[in-house]
């Protein structure tokens, strides 16, 4: 998923004649003619270091009256005007931004009772840990003054900003570099060292948050590199002053690495770490609600929210966000399934990959998609699956981020609602990637009832 590649420097267009066309292009949909200038102004105000943000915020009175209910949801659970991510998934769907948000306050509830079992020092220092790590400047800048403001020390920010091997690390920030960067490199898995000390130190609901906190950082990132959204001139106002995040190196490119199918992966051992939380007698009586509420979108409780219920708000919540991206969305079947593969090939995660095998079956895309799934590749499909690999990798490789050429793509055939919703359903598998290989959830022999 992070591993270093190599990509070719893409050329750019003068920085005024990109700004206008993109301003051009996108206020022109929504039927309003822009002079030169102030298409100009206005794409500037959305502008860093020559990368514009792609998209502009949908008021509220633009949506359809019967949409504009999830508009209010954001800013109600927030508490806040709608900003950053919510700008994208509110162009993408707003169902969709409010159940972002819902699951996003489990972590941001700040200046509020918290809602994690874990401190907000911990929390910030996942959220700068994952945000260096998928080159994720928006994240950064969220997360910086709260990091600091829970007393994370400043060397400390600056090492892991500049992406410096740390050296003068507490024994808690160190368990958790270690088990964000085991999780995000190398095979994506947890040492044996690392998960012990990490259950030790937090417990089984403690270390599942501590996964899936980094796993939404992981997921949120995608849709903010995707569309390079920036803060506004009053977020910042509203902040200290602190060193931006920058993005290092190119936009992967898949152009000229062609199609693969790699070794089938190996073996693994089918060992759950934790116990398996499947029936209400598992779940105390409080609450067994959100047990009911997962089973109601997929019948049942499938093992990836077996080891999610021990945190069982956080396994609700993910649920639902999880029902709108595979049941509920604008998405094909085709596409869903696609996206599932790649995170499962990046992340080399056996369970996202069982879940798309009955994913194809369910379809009936198993002519299409049985030979990738068997031995971990790509398939060797469409322009359409071509343009979506080449997305998806842009978001996993390189520096995380998308080029222009295969932005505008992306959005040319799929539209914008659709790329909005392949960039968070890419973060939505990584998350599940994310908890399956921590905890070693494998899919079991029941694979035709969903997985995900």
């Amino acid at each position: 998923m992070l591993a270093a590649h190599t990509s070719a420097v893409l050329p750019r267009m003068p920085r005024s004649m990109e700004i206008f066309r993109r301003c051009k292009v996108h206020w022109k949909k929504r039927g309003t003619i822009l002079t030169r200038r102030t298409a100009i102004i206005a794409a500037l105000i959305h502008s860093r270091d020559g990368i514009v943000s792609r998209l502009s915020a949908v008021a509220r009175e633009a949506l359809p009256a019967d949409q504009r209910r999830f508009h209010d949801a954001v800013r109600a659970i927030r508490r806040r005007p709608v900003s950053g991510p919510f700008i994208v998934t509110m162009n993408g769907s707003p169902d969709l931004a409010a159940r972002i948000a819902h699951l996003g306050h489990y972590f941001h509830s700040r200046g509020q009772a918290d809602e994690s079992i874990l401190p907000l020092r911990v929390r910030a220092f996942i959220a700068l840990v994952g945000a260096r790590a998928l080159d994720a400047p928006y994240e950064w800048a969220a997360w910086v003054n709260w990091a600091l403001e829970a007393r994370v020390p400043q060397d400390t920010v600056d090492v892991i900003r500049e992406g410096r091997t740390p050296v003068s690390l507490t024994d808690e920030e160190a368990l958790l570099a270690r088990l964000c960067t085991e999780l995000v490199s190398g095979s994506h898995r947890l040492s044996d060292a690392t998960y012990s000390a990490a259950l030790e130190r937090y417990g089984r609901q403690g270390i599942v948050e501590l996964v899936v906190t980094l796993g939404y950082f992981a997921m949120i990132a995608m849709p903010l590199n995707a569309f390079e959204m920036e803060m506004s001139a009053e977020q910042k106002a509203g902040r200290k002053p602190f060193a931006p995040l920058e993005i290092k190196g190119s936009p992967y490119s898949d152009e000229g690495a062609g199609f693969f199918n790699p070794p089938p992966p190996a073996a693994r051992a089918a060992v759950t770490r934790l116990p398996l939380r499947a029936s209400h007698e598992d779940v105390a009586p409080e609450h067994q609600h959100f047990l009911d509420r997962i089973v109601r979108t997929r019948g049942w409780i499938a093992p990836l929210f077996q080891v999610l219920l021990h945190t069982p708000d956080v396994a609700e919540r993910i649920a639902h966000l999880g029902a709108f991206l595979l049941y509920d969305g604008s998405l094909s079947a085709e596409t869903r399934l696609l996206v599932g593969l790649i995170a499962a090939q990046e992340l080399d995660c056996d369970y996202v990959r069982s879940a798309c095998s009955g994913m194809a079956r369910c379809a009936g895309l198993e002519d299409v998609f049985g030979t990738a799934i068997a031995n971990g590749g790509s398939p060797a499909g469409t322009a359409d699956h071509r343009l979506l690999l080449s997305f998806c990798h842009a978001l996993l490789r390189g520096n995380h981020h998308v080029s222009e050429a295969v932005y505008r793509d992306c959005v040319a055939r799929l539209g914008m609602a659709a790329t909005v919703q392949v960039s968070v359903l890419l973060g939505y598998c990584v998350m599940a990637a994310l908890v399956a290989n921590a905890f070693g959830i494998t899919s079991g022999a029941d694979q035709d009832r969903p997985l995900l």
